[in-house]
């Protein structure tokens, strides 16, 4: 038989209960906001080239939302970018917090290839007392290219350069652009490794290839002219009952995976200056430059 103390303490467990629930709903949403704010400090000090001031940063983000792996991955870049000023006593305690970071990050979102692209770079640099392994970054290399083939390519790439593989890292870049023919990254990277082998044509003739490409898909794109109606029937981006929020949704997923344009260093030279082209040499010629050894 329910008596009514039985009723009331009922009514009180359950409002205990969305009491925790409220609270709950209410604190981790503000706990997820104050790691973001720190989060980006951190981020905005890493592009002042404050590592050690953006270290604090993402160790307080960690404190706030210690689940997110983002936040991992640029506490480990942060102390990476340390390691070279850094004492050696201190080396190889900064080695084994990065290391510590990347595979948190790497245990708390599988898909971060930022992390495991970290991992085949520590795993290769490396000693093996603290923890390096070729055979650990061959096993990252293999996790990132079942994820994105285009990224694995790049991994592998960095794996034979290390093994001072010629032909492996050629290889690993030409099958790089193959997977992702507009992205600018495996072709200057390919073009920055000819020019360091001494092969200076093969470089040139790397980044023309790679400009051709990239005019043959704008005259494609031209002549392939629509009328405004099949536009709003058809277009993949946006179309009649495509709502601002979905056409957002879309853009916002599918650049956040483009690499920069092919042509952004040249247009950059020519956008600065409100479309003129940059000054001629001394010699009367007027030059676009593209770097090799850096990017």
């Amino acid at each position: 038989m329910v008596t009514a103390a039985d009723s009331m303490m009922d009514a009180a467990r359950r409002w205990v209960l969305r009491a925790a629930l409220l609270v709950a709903t209410l604190v981790f949403p503000l706990e997820a906001q104050a790691g973001k704010a720190a989060f980006d400090a951190g981020m905005r000090l890493m592009r002042e080239n404050k590592p050690a001031q953006a270290e604090s940063q993402f160790e307080r983000a960690i404190e706030q939302d210690g689940r997110n792996g983002l936040y991992h991955l640029w506490l480990g870049n942060a102390i990476g970018s340390q390691v070279s000023d850094a004492s050696t006593v201190r080396q190889p305690f900064m080695a084994r917090r990065i290391k510590a970071e990347f595979e948190r990050a790497v245990e708390l979102d599988p898909a971060l290839l930022d992390a495991r692209d970290g991992l085949v770079g520590f795993y290769l640099q490396a000693p093996g007392f603290m923890g390096g392994s070729p055979a650990k970054a061959r096993e990252q290399q293999r996790e990132i290219a079942s994820r994105s083939p285009y990224r694995g390519h790049l991994a592998a790439a960095n794996i034979a350069a290390f093994q001072k593989d010629t032909a492996g890292v050629e290889r690993a870049l030409r099958a790089a652009i193959a997977a992702a023919p507009d992205s600018v990254r495996a072709v200057i990277a390919l073009a920055q490794r000819q020019q360091q082998w001494g092969r200076i044509p093969a470089a040139f003739a790397t980044l023309e290839d790679a400009l051709k490409r990239y005019l043959e898909e704008v005259a494609v794109t031209k002549r392939a002219t629509t009328a405004y109606a099949e536009q709003n029937r058809a277009n993949v981006h946006i179309r009649d009952g495509i709502t601002e929020d979905e056409f957002v949704a879309m853009r916002s997923a599918r650049d956040a995976k483009l690499e920069a344009p092919l042509l952004i260093l040249p247009s950059l030279q020519v956008n600065i200056r409100a479309g003129a082209m940059p000054p001629a040499s001394p010699g009367g010629h007027t030059y676009l430059r593209l770097p090799i050894n850096a990017i």
